[in-house]
C-alpha cells in the first residue's frame, strides 16, 4: 500500500460524531501531508450542515453516498449499536476500515457473527487500541530484551478492553485460555475533574474498583486493576508494571542484570520541549540511559499521547498492518469474562473462540 503516500495524503471517510470523532479530526487537519479529509459522515441532514459549516469540509448523512468518494480508509468512530450494524455494511463493501473499539458492550455471539462474516470477505479491518501505541508502552517493549522472558503484567491504568489488550499484548499471549478471578467494590472518593474540567467543590461520589487475574495456560499471569475515576483523578494514581525472569519495569523505573548478573536500576524519562522555555509544547522522545527508544514522529507539534498514538493507529492501517479485528474480538471476550466473574463471584475459564487460529497466525508472523 505504499502508493498512498505518492499522494497528497491518505483519503479518509470519517463515520460519527462527538468527542472522540474530534480527535480524528484534529489529527488530520494537524497532518495534511499524510492525511486529507474526503467526507465527514453523520447521522442527520441537520447535523452533517451542522458540521459542515462549524469545519468547513465536505459532509453527508448517507454512509453509501459517502463511500462513493474516492478513498484509501474508513475510520468508524460510532457508539456499540451503530457499530453493530455499520461495520457489517462496510465489511460488504470490502472496506479497509479503522474502528474504534466498541465491541465489549456487544454479546459473544455478535461478535462471533461479525469475525465470520468478516473472515469470508475482502475487507480489511483494523481497531483503533491505541495504547499500545502510546510513546510509554512503546519504551516497555524496547526494553524488554533487557528483562528476559516476561512471566507477569500488571496493569491498574486501563479499564475493560484497554485493560486486557495491554495484558495479552506483554504476556506475548494470542488466543490462549486463561483462568479469570475477579472481584468489585465500590467505595466513595472526592472528586477532581472530568475530561475537560477540574472540580474543586469536595464533592464525594461513588466508585467501582475491579480487579481480576488471568492466569494463563502457559504459565503467565495478567493482573488487572482499575477505578472508575482513575482516569480523571489528580489524587488516585496509574500504575504499570513487567516482571521478567531477569528484571521489572514498575512504573517509569527500570531494574535488570547486567551481563555480569550485577543489579542495575534505571529510570525511563520524558524529553519534553516547551516545559519551561518558549518552544512548542511538545514531547521529543523517551529516553533510557542515552538512548532514544521512542522518536515522536509528529514533533513538534503539540499532540498529547493519545493523538500520538491515534495518528500512529491511522498509519499503520494506511500500510495494511495495526491491531486487528481478531485482536480487539480477544481482547472484549477477556474483558466480558472478567465482569462475568464479579456477577457471578466464581472464576470463569475461557474458551477458544472462532478468531483464535487468526490470532495465533498473526501471533508467528
Amino acid at each position: 500500500m505504499s502508493e498512498i503516500f505518492t499522494r497528497s495524503g491518505m483519503r479518509i471517510i470519517l463515520i460519527g460524531y462527538g468527542w472522540r470523532s474530534l480527535f480524528y479530526y484534529r489529527i488530520i487537519k494537524a497532518l495534511p501531508e499524510r492525511f486529507t479529509l474526503v467526507n465527514w459522515v453523520l447521522h442527520s441532514k441537520q447535523r452533517a450542515e451542522q458540521v459542515k459549516q462549524q469545519y468547513q469540509t465536505t459532509t453527508s448523512f448517507d454512509v453509501l453516498e459517502a463511500l462513493s468518494y474516492p478513498h484509501d480508509l474508513v475510520v468508524l468512530c460510532v457508539p456499540s449499536l451503530s457499530l453493530q450494524s455499520l461495520l457489517p455494511t462496510l465489511i460488504e463493501c470490502g472496506e479497509t476500515i479503522l474502528c474504534e473499539t466498541g465491541f465489549t458492550q456487544l454479546s459473544l455471539q455478535t461478535l462471533s457473527t461479525i469475525y465470520t462474516l468478516y473472515a469470508q470477505s475482502q475487507s480489511r479491518v483494523f481497531v483503533a487500541e491505541q495504547y499500545y501505541r502510546y510513546p510509554y508502552f512503546q519504551t516497555c517493549d524496547a526494553l524488554i530484551p533487557l528483562l528476559g522472558p516476561i512471566t507477569e503484567v500488571r496493569g491498574a491504568c486501563l479499564h475493560d478492553h484497554h485493560g486486557t489488550s495491554i495484558l495479552r499484548h506483554f504476556l506475548g499471549e494470542g488466543g490462549g485460555n486463561c483462568s479469570i478471578t475477579a472481584s468489585s467494590r465500590t467505595s466513595w472518593v472526592v472528586k477532581t475533574g472530568g475530561r475537560d474540567s477540574v472540580d474543586t467543590e469536595g464533592i464525594r461520589i461513588p466508585t467501582k474498583h475491579t480487579t481480576a487475574t488471568l492466569a494463563f495456560e502457559d504459565g503467565k499471569t495478567g493482573y488487572f486493576d482499575f477505578a472508575g475515576v482513575a482516569y480523571h483523578s489528580s489524587i488516585r494514581s496509574r500504575h504499570f508494571s513487567l516482571c521478567g525472569e531477569r528484571g521489572e519495569i514498575f512504573d517509569d523505573t527500570v531494574r535488570y542484570l547486567n551481563t555480569q548478573n550485577e543489579g542495575i536500576c534505571q529510570v525511563i524519562k520524558r524529553i519534553e520541549d516547551g516545559v519551561a522555555n518558549n518552544s512548542p509544547l511538545s514531547l521529543r522522545a523517551m529516553a533510557f540511559g542515552d538512548t532514544y527508544h521512542f522518536k515522536n514522529p509528529y514533533w513538534p507539534l503539540g499532540f498529547n499521547d493519545d493523538e500520538i498514538a491515534l495518528a500512529l493507529c491511522l498509519e499503520d492501517a494506511c500500510w495494511g498492518k495495526g491491531y486487528s479485528l481478531s485482536e480487539a474480538l480477544q481482547d472484549s471476550y477477556l474483558a466480558q469474562c472478567i465482569h462475568r466473574s464479579c456477577n457471578e463471584q466464581k472464576t470463569i475459564e475461557t474458551q477458544t473462540q472462532v478468531w483464535a487460529k487468526a490470532l495465533w497466525r498473526e501471533k508467528e508472523q
